[in-house]
């Protein structure tokens, strides 16, 4: 079976269900996913771990032609106060929550970068079948038909209930565990080996960033859909023209403090 069939079974099989099941699932939100603010000035990272994918298909499946659902994927942000090289890592995790539920490890993870945030509290959620949503789709795609709004290989928007002006998401890069070819070609950004992490190096602006995470295994969008660990690290190194004003600020601070100090022995 081509994976347009595949995919058009799944689509069929998803809209019997009916929309209940779609109300169930999260919106776009940042809750425990915030990595903080960066000053781009100084060597810094963050890590947040025990954080959990809904099934290991979320990232590859925003790569093809009709998109993806936001849903399957989780959305990380941070904010950049200066100018900076920011590696992002993504690996599997396994670990039992509070409530004694086991989240597997074993996910190949992937990721998009995206200069932007979604709508925040207390303006509503963005998620993917909101009616603007739909709109916003409809108009994107030029009326052909999407699964979702979620593109991980270019530029996209999604709003709320309130049909607040679109949360528009600025592609920067994307990389992902391993290298994929579902039939038309492999995939750009993949890192060639399939060990359950990947890491990627970008050269950003000062601003905000929403980083969306999910798998790479496109056959498990046919479910039972895992839940599956995931642990993310975001690093930060200044610019080297930075880091160097930086050196000489405190060496002149240093001389300032040294000639006081003589001064006062004499």
């Amino acid at each position: 079976m081509n994976k347009k069939l595949i995919k058009n079974a799944i689509t069929y099989a998803i809209l019997i269900t009916g929309m209940s099941a779609l109300q169930a699932m999260a919106h776009i939100g940042y809750g425990g996913r915030d990595f903080g603010s960066f000053t781009g000035v100084t060597a810094q990272s963050q890590s947040i771990s025990e954080q959990a994918l809904s099934g290991g298909h979320g990232w590859i499946d925003g790569t093809d032609a009709d998109w993806g659902d936001s849903h399957h994927l989780r959305a990380y942000r941070f904010h950049l106060d200066n100018e900076a090289d920011v590696t992002i890592t993504f690996t599997d995790l396994a670990y039992t929550t509070s409530t004694g539920t086991s989240v597997l490890g074993g996910v190949n993870p992937g990721f998009s970068l995206y200069s932007g945030l979604a709508h925040l509290a207390p303006l509503g959620a963005d998620y993917d079948t909101a009616a603007g949503s739909v709109v916003i789709r409809d108009t994107d795609s030029g009326g052909a038909f999407t699964e979702g709004a979620f593109r991980a290989l270019d530029t996209w928007r999604i709003t709320n209930d309130a049909n607040d002006p679109a949360t528009v998401f600025t592609y920067v890069g994307s990389a992902y565990d391993g290298s994929v070819d579902y039939g038309t070609g492999v995939i750009a950004g993949g890192d060639g080996v399939a060990d359950n992490s990947v890491s990627q190096t970008f050269h950003l602006a000062a601003g905000d960033y929403s980083i969306f995470v999910g798998g790479t295994d496109y056959s498990d969008q046919v479910g039972p859909w895992s839940s599956y660990g995931v642990e993310g690290m975001v690093s930060v190194v200044p610019e080297p023209e930075i880091y160097a004003m930086l050196l000489i600020g405190l060496g002149l601070v240093s001389v300032t403090a040294n000639r006081r100090r003589l001064a006062l022995q004499y």
